[in-house]
Formats: C-alpha cells, sequence, structure tokens
C-alpha cells in the first residue's frame, strides 16, 4: 500500500512540473545560446576574396618577371600562390579540357559555349557569358558576367561589373559585384553590391505614391513580425531587430538595415535601403526572397539566400 501511495505521488509531481519542462530546456540547453551580433558601424570587406586571390596571381607573376603582353599568350605557368602549381593561361575556351584540375586564366572575353568543370579558380580578364552549364571552385570576372545557363561555385564570387543571373545559379558563400541584377533561380550566402534587384520595373523607391503609412525610427521586436500586404504603402524610416521571424511583403521600403534571429521573407515589392546608402539585410536562419526585390548593399545568412524573381 505504501507503494502505491508513493507511486501516485510521484505521478503528481511529474503532471506539475510538466508545464515547466520546456522552459528548463531552453534555460539549459539554449537554441539561441549565440545570437547573431550586430554591429552596424563594422567595416567590412565585401571584396576580400577575389581582391586576395588576385593579389596572390599578380604577386606570382612579378617574381616570374612575367610582363603584361607575355601573360596574354595560351600557356601554362609554375606560379606560386598558395603554394607552386601551374596555372592556365588561356586565350580561347576550345584550348580547355571539360575537367580542369588547376586555377585557369581566360585572358579576353569569354563565352563558355561547352560543359566545363574548373576545380580550382576560374579567372576571365574581360566580361564572360555562360551558356552551358559550369561548375568552378571560386570565379573572378574583371568586366561583366551574365549566367544564362546552371551555374555552380563553390565558395566565392567576385565580378568588377554587373553581375546579371537568367538561370539557375548557386553562388556558393560570397558574392561581390557593382550591381546584380537576379532574373532566375538564385542561391547563396551572403551578397554585397551596390544595388541588388529582381525586376527592371519601378518600385517604391522609384514611384510617387500617396497615403503611405510612415513609421520613424528604430524598431527592437521580441517574437515574431509582419509588415505590409496591406492597400497603403509603408515606410520605415530606421532600423528593425527582430529575435522571431520577420515577414515583409507588397510595397513596402525599409530605409534602414532588418537583423532577424530567425528567418526573414522578403516578397512582391519590398526596396531595402536607398541609393548611395549601403544597407543590409541580416538572418541568422534563411532569407527567402520572392518576385521584385531591391536592396542597395548586403544580404546575409548565416543558412542560406534563395531568391526567386
Amino acid at each position: 500500500m505504501p507503494k502505491v501511495i508513493l507511486l501516485i505521488a510521484l505521478f503528481f509531481i511529474l503532471l506539475f512540473l510538466l508545464p515547466f519542462v520546456p522552459s528548463l530546456i531552453e534555460l539549459f540547453l539554449k537554441r539561441d545560446a549565440k545570437p547573431i551580433s550586430v554591429d552596424p558601424e563594422r567595416k567590412k570587406e565585401p571584396d576580400y576574396f577575389g581582391k586576395s586571390f588576385m593579389y596572390l596571381l599578380s604577386t606570382a607573376l612579378k617574381d616570374l618577371k612575367i610582363q603584361e603582353v607575355e601573360k596574354y599568350n595560351s600557356v601554362y605557368l609554375k606560379l606560386k600562390l598558395n603554394r607552386e602549381e601551374w596555372v592556365g593561361f588561356l586565350n580561347d575556351e576550345n584550348l580547355a579540357e571539360n575537367t580542369l584540375d588547376t586555377p585557369v586564366v581566360f585572358t579576353k572575353d569569354t563565352v563558355f559555349l561547352q560543359n566545363h568543370t574548373f576545380k580550382r579558380e576560374l579567372v576571365v580578364f574581360g566580361n564572360a557569358v555562360f551558356k552551358n552549364t559550369c561548375i568552378a571552385r571560386s570565379l573572378y570576372v574583371q568586366g561583366n558576367c551574365i549566367i544564362e545557363a546552371p551555374v555552380r561555385i563553390a565558395r566565392w564570387v567576385h565580378v568588377e561589373g554587373t553581375l546579371i543571373t537568367k538561370s539557375n545559379a548557386d553562388l556558393g558563400v560570397s558574392v561581390y559585384t557593382r550591381e546584380m541584377k537576379i532574373r532566375g533561380w538564385t542561391t547563396f550566402k551572403r551578397a554585397y553590391a551596390k544595388k541588388i534587384d529582381t525586376s527592371d520595373d519601378p518600385l517604391i523607391d522609384k514611384k510617387n505614391v500617396e497615403g503611405t503609412i510612415n513609421l520613424q525610427g528604430n524598431f527592437s521586436i521580441t517574437g515574431n513580425i509582419s509588415i505590409g500586404g496591406k492597400d497603403r504603402p509603408v515606410f520605415v524610416d530606421g532600423d528593425l531587430f527582430c529575435d522571431g521571424d520577420v515577414q515583409i511583403e507588397g510595397d513596402v521600403w525599409i530605409k534602414g538595415n532588418v537583423f532577424s534571429q530567425k528567418s526573414i521573407t522578403l516578397k512582391n515589392g519590398v526596396v531595402i535601403g536607398r541609393e548611395g546608402k549601403v544597407k543590409s539585410v541580416v538572418a541568422k536562419g534563411e532569407i527567402l526572397i520572392k518576385g521584385p526585390f531591391r536592396i542597395y548593399g548586403y544580404i546575409h545568412s548565416e543558412k542560406r539566400v534563395e531568391v526567386n524573381p
């Protein structure tokens, strides 16, 4: 009998403690134990990877006393980059095999008509157009780059001119370009450009509108937040900080930064930042962009950015 009473008592104690279990789990096994740090004043170097590789390449050429005119001949040179290795300098795509294990530099404007896998860095001194499937470890383009066929980059992309994606493009971890026009499904982890957009149509920052909802100042939100989806345009003149999911839809112009400790969804006409001012969209979770969109500056996700124009 005493054992039965003890079991019943234990059962009621467990029932009493059950509502506190989720709180105890969060206390001792915090899901957000390391939230993303936010420092809007931190100096960023979005072109670090491309600049670093080109510095290694130019330094190696100088060490060999290679003149500018000489490196435009099709040749393989043994250069000391991070280590001593062969680097191909080609002036015709037909000179490249389908799979290359060494860094390759195309010394003029190049249209890629064949299917290639570049297991190391791919460099184009000029404009690049991809009209067939291409896989590369990293991509550096001195001019403009147009992607018209599926492309997959494992690490980084650096385009000195304008980057246009018209086909499926997995651009790896880091993208730097002067201007980015996304016209096909594109994914990456972070990207910087003076302007990134998914449409040539004028959005809310380029329209004359009336009856707007104007919000001034910076906003810190606990929990999830949804902005837009209404008949009236919304202007937010400040930053938005949120520890939950962020969804922004329709004619909404956030003139400051947007930060989330979870995910961010931007749909159908959202504009972030303003021309000439670098702003950021940063999320610890995924960032999903659908339909017309524009940002002046950075997009950065700890997981993945997916853009579907």
